[in-house]
């Protein structure tokens, strides 16, 4: 390893709240998997939720719909009858998990979106939360919002 390259290693390391480059895997019911980057998380469409729990902050981030069409599955009106046998499992660095029902990432069956936030109040999620974080939006509590996800698995029930 070069002297530049490890100064600079040890300088993002120093940085409060630095968040490090890592991938984010989707993962379809059928085994198919995609990689994407931050940079690519932040090419999809985005939009924002304001939550009323704590300090009501606004996250902004991708919609897990959009996230999981990636890797086939069906929205919107094709989320119907066999296809509602299905669940969304999200899982952070340090192994805590969400689980959601596919109806609960399709905009045509909610009101608040659900997100996969890299933004809070406008300013890049800081470690302690990203660099990704699950946003449920209309849940009164965080209890479902995984912070430091890695990985969003989408699994038959039967």
């Amino acid at each position: 390893m070069t002297r530049t390259l490890a100064l600079a290693l040890a300088a993002a390391l120093a940085l409060p709240g630095a968040v490090l480059a890592q991938t984010l895997t989707v993962q379809g019911a059928d085994g198919h998997s995609v990689t994407l980057t931050d940079a690519q998380l932040r090419d999809q469409h985005r939009v924002s939720v304001t939550v009323p729990w704590g300090e009501h902050h606004t996250y902004a981030g991708a919609p897990l719909g959009d996230l999981l069409a990636l890797v086939g599955a069906p929205s919107d009106a094709r989320l119907h009858g066999p296809a509602l046998d299905q669940v969304v499992l999200v899982t952070g660095s340090d192994h805590f998990m969400g689980v959601l029902a596919i109806a609960e990432t399709s905009k045509a069956m909610r009101d608040a979106p659900v997100i996969l936030a890299d933004e809070e109040d406008g300013k890049p999620l800081d470690a302690k939360q990203g660099p990704w974080r699950l946003i449920v939006g209309g849940d009164l509590k965080p209890a479902r919002s995984v912070r430091m996800v890695t990985t969003i698995e989408l699994r038959p029930v039967k």
